[in-house]
This record gives structure tokens, C-alpha cells and sequence, in this order.
């Protein structure tokens, strides 16, 4: 894949017919991964491909210096297949125009955010890249890189840092607005608030600035991107007619919820598919219980199961049924959907997109950073049943699975597990130290960094407990097999 090349493409495949070398710098987007270059990417791709050229990207990776070598080497270009089952659709991205590595290009980056033509900074750096406490969701001054960005405001490392840093550098009255795009509740009410509590801790008039002068719309994102493989970069080769160093094979479906709270300009989004609204909220709620949530309980029982993939999880007839139960009946229960919006129908969506054989959606990839994940994705939902006098048995086995996860690192098999989560260690060690189910469960449950200060009822600690005797016993097969 080349700009050069672009005239050897397979005829089927859609490519950018607009001129490059005119776009603008009008988006700035922090996370270079997959994901960000097959969704906001892909949608900001069709507003410059109708015209409007103020709105090229440049992207950044804050850690791995990778996917800028790999892309830079392309002229920026890469490939996006959808695909499902046999059916395929690809084209190729053009709104990114540079690929920088904020470890080695600081400079570059920090200009990037400084300049005036820089009207949107989007954000795509996982959970655990906002160095928020996940139990009392306040700012982790303990976070190795705010440690150092604290000492060293002028050189940052971490998202908050490199993002306040841009910021100091702007001209005043330089219209901004800053979209997380991560799977967090509030994500850019979240954002807001952790920026300007890094903030005033370096320099109070930032921080009062950052509160008054720059939006942080909240928005919900939606499409399953698994990481590539061999065989995904292979299928796109096939698909364009050349490799493609940089292809992305996801799925077809994509959602992007925005709420409309925006400083200065911005792309049409709306023309592209997104839904601009006024409270994004029951959005993010119904994605991340009903997909994110049942989408970390597969990946727990598929990894202990010796399921590689979600599709080959959604086959097993323990897990799928699992599954498909979790969501149409626990965590449904736990929705207040949209006005008019049909949330059985969105389920049903749901299940078939986890089906999709033609995504190799990897359930290692899915359970990483479960520390960060959990207390979002199942916690909520589980206090306000249990405030409630509800149990929500299938929910309830969910966070078993996965605390007998990090005690064993094993599959029932006897497979060895990598489990990738920095929260992990100090969880699993206490796990293992507890000599029975019952203490093993009150530990989990006074470890504050991930279950928070708040007591949980007996009860259900000790129906955790049994769980994980289960568990121990005979499996995810006998925990899964309960009714």
C-alpha cells in the first residue's frame, strides 16, 4: 500500500478521489489503534470525501511506535474491510495525514494540540489511559506516568499530561473541543473533570481555563475491531489487490452517539451516520452493560473454557447460552433505554454480531484489563440490584469466572493464561493468600482500587463464595451448567 499504488487496487474497492495535499489539520487524535482508524476515522473520511477539506487527522501514539512506522511508511494510507460471513466491502482511508510517536516526536505532538487550525482533539486510549482511580473515579495521583508528568509538566507521558501540555500552548480564544471515545459512563464529563484536577496541580489558571473555555461532549462509540492476524491481513490483501501492512477487517455494523456540546467547528458527522443528540447518556449505559458487559463475561468463560474467539464461544453450547441469558436477562433487567428505542431489537443486533464467524475477535484480547473494566461494566449494575433486593444470579457467576481467572491463570484444561492488566498483581495476590472461598471473597471485596469503599451484603459474597468452590470443583462447565 502506497499512494502510488492505489492505481493497482481491485476495481470494487472505494479510494480517496479527493486531493490529499490540500486537506487541512482539523482533528488531532490521541490513540493510534485499530480501532480509532476503523470508526471516527472512517466517518471523518466521508465528510472530507464530500468536500470538506478542514478536517485531516493527525494521529498519535502515546506508546507504541509501531502502527506510526508502519503507516507513516504508506503515505498514511490503509485499508478498512467490513466483512461478514462471505460478504466483504473494503476502501481506503485518506483523512490521516501524519502518524507521529509522542515518545520520540513530543514536539510535533504538543504543536499538533497548539495549533489554531486544531479545532477537535479525539480520544481513543482504553480505560486504563485516563489514570483515573476506578473506585472513587477521582485523578490516580499515584499513576506512575502523572507521578512524572507532575515533575516534568513540560515533557509529558501520560494522556492527561500530553493533552494539558497541547492546551498551555494554544492561542487564546482558540476554539477546542476534546472527545473521549472510550467505553467509560460520561466519558467527556470524565475527561473534564480529571483534566482539570491533573491541571491544578501544575497550574491553576490552566486548569480555570480548560473549565471554561473547551467542551468535552460525552459520546457513545460502537464496532467491534479485533486486533490484526496474519490471516485478517492476508484476507485484505485479497480483497485490494496489494498488502496492506496497516489493514483493518472488522465488522459492517458502527454506531457513533455524540452529544451536541461542541467549541468552535466541526466535521458533519451527522451526514456520515452519526447521531448528534442532547443526552448520550442511556446510550452509553445500554452499550456498555449490554454489549461491553456480556462481551468481558465471554471473554472470562471463553478464555477458561479454551475458547479463542467470541464467535467460537458463542458456538459452545454452555457459553453461548450464558451469554445470550446474561444479557436478555440480567443486565437488560439493569437498562432504562432511549425514548422509542427498541432494546430487545438492539439485543437480538447484538447476539448476531458476536456470531459473526468472519471476525477472529480474540477473547485473550477482550479480558485485558479487567480491573479497569469490571468496575464499569458489571459493578454498577450489580449495586443497584442489590440496593434493590435483587440478585442477578447469571451476573453474579460473570465476576466468579473472572476472579477464578486471576487466581488460577489456567484454563480448565490446564492451558496456561496471559492475562495483560498492570490492576491485576496486587488483586490476584491477595486472592491466593486467602485459605478458603469465603476469605478469597472478602478480599476481593475490600480491595478498593477495583470494588470500591462501599460494603457488599453477605449474601452475596457468600453466593460468590459457592461459585468459586464451583469453580474449583468441577469448572466453568458445572458453574455454567446451574440453573
Amino acid at each position: 500500500m502506497s499512494p502510488a499504488a492505489t492505481s493497482r487496487l481491485d476495481a470494487q474497492v472505494r479510494s480517496p478521489a479527493y486531493d490529499r495535499g490540500r486537506l487541512a489539520t482539523g482533528i488531532v487524535h490521541l490513540g493510534l489503534g485499530a480501532f480509532h482508524r476503523a470508526h471516527q476515522a472512517v466517518y471523518t473520511e466521508q465528510v472530507i470525501a464530500s468536500g470538506d477539506s478542514r478536517w485531516g487527522i493527525v494521529g498519535v501514539s502515546l506508546r507504541d511506535a509501531r502502527v506510526p512506522q508502519t503507516l507513516n511508511a504508506q503515505g498514511c494510507l490503509y485499508s478498512v474491510t467490513e466483512r461478514h460471513g462471505d460478504q466483504a466491502h473494503t476502501r481506503v482511508v485518506g483523512a490521516l495525514k501524519a502518524a507521529l510517536h509522542a515518545p520520540t516526536q513530543l514536539d510535533a505532538v504538543l504543536t499538533a494540540l497548539g495549533s489554531p487550525s486544531t479545532a477537535i482533539v479525539t480520544i481513543t486510549v482504553t480505560e486504563k489511559g485516563y489514570s483515573q482511580n476506578a473506585a472513587t473515579g477521582a485523578l490516580d495521583l499515584d499513576d506512575e506516568a502523572v507521578r512524572h508528568d507532575l515533575a516534568h509538566a513540560r515533557a509529558p507521558r501520560s494522556t492527561l499530561g500530553v493533552l494539558a501540555e497541547g492546551i498551555r500552548r494554544r492561542p487564546a480564544g482558540a476554539p477546542l473541543t476534546v472527545m473521549c471515545c472510550d467505553n467509560m459512563a460520561a466519558n467527556g464529563d470524565t475527561l473534564r473533570k480529571l483534566l482539570v484536577q491533573y491541571a491544578q496541580e501544575i497550574d491553576a489558571s490552566l486548569a480555570r481555563r480548560i473549565e471554561s473555555d473547551i467542551a468535552f461532549p460525552n459520546s457513545m462509540v460502537d464496532r467491534i475491531v479485533p486486533a490484526a492476524t496474519a490471516e485478517s491481513l492476508q484476507y485484505a490483501a485479497g480483497c485490494l489487490g496489494l498488502h496492506d501492512a496497516a489493514a483493518i477487517v472488522c465488522e459492517p455494523f458502527t454506531q457513533w452517539v455524540i452529544e451536541d456540546r461542541f467549541t468552535g467547528p466541526r466535521p458533519a458527522w451527522e451526514e456520515a451516520g452519526a447521531l448528534l443528540t442532547g443526552d448520550v447518556r442511556p446510550y452509553q449505559a445500554m452499550k456498555l452493560r449490554l454489549l461491553n458487559g456480556t462481551h468481558s463475561a465471554i471473554a472470562y468463560a471463553g478464555q477458561l473454557r479454551g475458547l479463542d474467539s467470541v464467535s467460537d464461544a458463542m458456538a459452545d453450547p454452555l457459553v453461548g447460552s450464558f451469554a445470550r441469558r446474561l444479557m436478555l436477562e440480567d443486565l437488560r433487567a439493569t437498562v432504562a433505554a432511549p425514548a422509542g428505542y427498541d432494546v430487545q431489537a438492539y439485543c437480538r443486533d447484538l447476539l448476531k454480531r458476536f456470531e459473526n464467524p468472519a471476525l477472529a475477535h480474540r477473547t485473550q484480547q477482550i479480558a485485558m484489563d479487567g480491573t479497569q473494566k469490571v468496575p464499569v461494566r458489571w459493578l454498577p449494575a450489580l449495586r443497584e440490584s442489590l440496593a434493590a433486593g435483587i440478585e442477578r444470579p447469571l451476573l453474579e457467576r460473570a465476576l466468579a469466572a473472572w476472579l477464578h481467572y486471576l487466581i488460577y491463570e489456567r484454563s480448565d484444561a490446564g492451558a496456561v493464561l496471559h492475562i495483560s492488566d498492570p490492576g491485576a498483581a496486587a488483586l490476584a495476590e491477595r486472592l491466593r493468600q486467602a485459605s478458603s472461598p469465603q476469605q478469597a471473597v472478602a478480599a476481593a471485596l475490600a480491595h478498593a482500587p477495583v470494588f470500591g469503599a462501599e460494603s457488599y451484603p453477605p449474601a452475596f459474597a457468600a453466593r460468590i463464595a459457592q461459585h468459586l468452590t464451583t469453580l474449583k470443583e468441577g469448572g466453568m462447565a458445572a458453574l455454567l451448567a446451574q440453573h
